[in-house]
């Protein structure tokens, strides 16, 4: 499915972005519920505990509307926290790509899904229909969700409403997320619902930007390897000399993100140990 071949359905379908908020790490960045449908409903990323209480209020205020499904991104519990609580109370079944299954926690577990998620689905909902994109590189089995009518793509982790999309190996992988990102260029996009953040109206090619940002922050980390054998805690502090404590470990992830990608492509070589602390090195010239 591209975006010549994706056709527009005939029905618009409403729209509500919920913000959830989180608990613990991400307590400073709500989570974008969004319930698709206005009588037959979608729930997208219902969130954290909070989801459960709000999704419930805003649903009610549809009469007689009825959950179809729960519909989860990926399997981070910032999105998918409150999923098993509202399938109970819905008695609605959960999708999600099982292999999202690696990155499940304690609070959610197979037994919790009830049907698989993958790209290239249509999945018909309140006379209009949305249409199932892969998108790895976030997590393993990351989904985003095209509603042709509008050209609204809701993104999950695929991209930020403020700063950028944070990549945890092993289960995320930066070359994927480029990847990913090249896909959704060829999308006729008015507008992003991302996982967190302000929606995106009309975005001006922001796929290509965050393309170019990760890009020139691979130069920046292939540079200061080139130069001499060098460490993730080494490249942090020269590239991230701001950061805050809470975003160090997320910083220094995506660093290793960006050298696995480059030891795939032959460029680096690590020593042997936990890729945090080791030795990087180049195996090519700049």
């Amino acid at each position: 499915m591209d975006g010549e071949s994706t056709k527009r359905s005939a029905v618009a379908l409403d729209l509500e972005v919920l913000a959830v908020p989180n608990d613990g790490s991400m307590s400073d960045q709500p989570t974008n519920a969004t319930i698709v449908g206005t009588n037959e409903l979608y729930i997208i990323d219902p969130g954290d505990r909070a989801g459960v209480e709000l999704i419930q209020a805003a649903v009610a205020k549809r009469a007689d509307a009825r959950v179809a499904a729960i519909l989860l991104t990926h399997a981070h519990p910032d999105h998918v926290r409150s999923a098993p609580e509202l399938r109970r109370v819905y008695q609605c079944p959960v999708l999600m790509n099982p292999k999202e299954e690696p990155i499940m926690r304690h609070f959610l577990s197979w037994s919790d899904i009830d049907g698989p998620l993958s790209g290239g689905m249509t999945l018909p909902i309140d006379g209009g229909q949305l249409a199932t994109y892969d998108t790895p590189g976030h997590s393993p089995g990351h989904i985003a969700f095209y509603e042709p009518a509008s050209r609204t793509l809701i993104a999950g982790d695929l991209v930020a409403g403020h700063g950028t999309v944070g990549i945890f190996p092993p289960h995320g992988k930066m070359s994927e997320y480029f990847t990913s990102l090249t896909q959704m260029q060829q999308l006729a996009i008015d507008t992003i619902i991302p996982g967190h953040g302000d929606l995106m109206t009309q975005p001006p090619d922001i796929f290509g930007r965050y393309i170019e940002r990760r890009s020139t922050r691979e130069r920046e980390i292939f540079d200061l390897v080139a130069q001499g054998p060098t460490t993730i805690d080494t490249i942090v502090a020269e590239l991230y000399q701001s950061v805050s404590p809470q975003f160090r470990f997320a910083a220094a992830a995506t660093i290793l993100a960006h050298l696995e990608k480059l030891q795939e492509e032959g460029r680096v070589v690590a020593d042997e140990g936990d890729p945090f602390t080791v030795a990087w090195r180049s195996t090519t010239s700049k």
